[in-house]
């Protein structure tokens, strides 16, 4: 055998590790896909739980959360806003959100039955993004965001909050679309979305909200045509759309809305 031929159990060695390795590689194919998208997604939701586990722990430290072991749904709460907090307020926005800070105390909080209740940001200068995080607040009842300078879209977890009765974004400079599931919201009493950069059509879905009784999109980019499925909203006693670039005729079914005491279409 020449001094560059490799003995048998050493090429049967290295024949046995590069096998491995292709088996290797071909499973974490199989495993995460090509593009590697699913392997990603489960270290994305690791990271997020890591965060979650660190902000929960934050709240529990008896001075956000008093007596946190009895008040397991405040805790929870509180993390979802800890991890809400930098997006929310953006580079330039603060919000006193802190482990440090009882949170009652904290800004624009509104809490009931031991359970965040409320959100109101008339008066703090945010200007980050609204966080997909607030989906989680699962006794959110009313979301106030006045006059900010929050851009990017409307996240479409917002239709989670199945006991939300009143939504308000005015003077934003959102942009996107209006998510259709926000027809999700079966508790809502009113949805004002006005003054930002929407674009795209009424999503028809909003005909689902049948405890509606205000309805305002006013002063966005939408097109299309009034949805017909709006003359579903028994309850409605106001409808505005004011400057907006909608299209085609006043649907004939808004003639079903016998509650309706102001009607605005400019």
């Amino acid at each position: 055998m020449s001094n560059t031929s490799l003995s048998t159990p050493k090429r049967a060695t290295r024949t046995a590790t590069a096998l491995a390795l292709v088996a290797a590689i071909a499973i974490s194919l199989l495993l995460t896909g090509a593009d590697g998208a699913t392997a990603f997604n489960a270290d994305a939701s690791a990271d997020a739980q890591r965060h979650s586990n660190q902000f929960t722990e934050q709240c529990s430290n008896g001075i956000a959360v008093p007596n946190p072991a009895d008040n397991a749904g405040l805790v929870a709460d509180c993390a979802t806003l800890l991890a809400a907090r930098d997006t929310l307020a953006g580079a330039d926005g603060s919000l006193n959100w802190s482990a440090d800070v009882a949170i009652n105390d904290w800004d624009g909080i509104a809490i009931t039955n031991n359970r965040v209740s409320g959100l109101d940001f008339e008066n703090n200068p945010l200007n980050g993004t609204i966080p997909a995080e607030l989906g989680n607040l699962a006794n959110l009842t009313h979301l106030y965001l006045y006059g900010e300078q929050l851009t990017g879209e409307i996240p479409a977890a917002l239709g989670n909050l199945a006991n939300l009765e009143k939504l308000t974004l005015v003077g934003h400079r959102l942009t996107g679309e209006i998510p259709a599931q926000l027809g999700n919201l079966a508790s809502l009493e009113k949805l004002t979305i006005s003054g930002g950069r929407l674009t795209g059509e009424i999503p028809p879905e909003l005909g689902n909200l049948a405890n509606l009784r205000e309805l305002g999109l006013d002063n966005n980019q939408l097109t299309g045509a009034i949805p017909t499925a709006l003359g579903n909203l028994a309850n409605l006693e106001k409808l505005w759309f004011v400057h907006t670039q909608l299209t085609g005729a006043i649907p004939s079914e808004l003639g079903n809305l016998v509650n309706l005491r102001e009607l605005t279409i400019h």
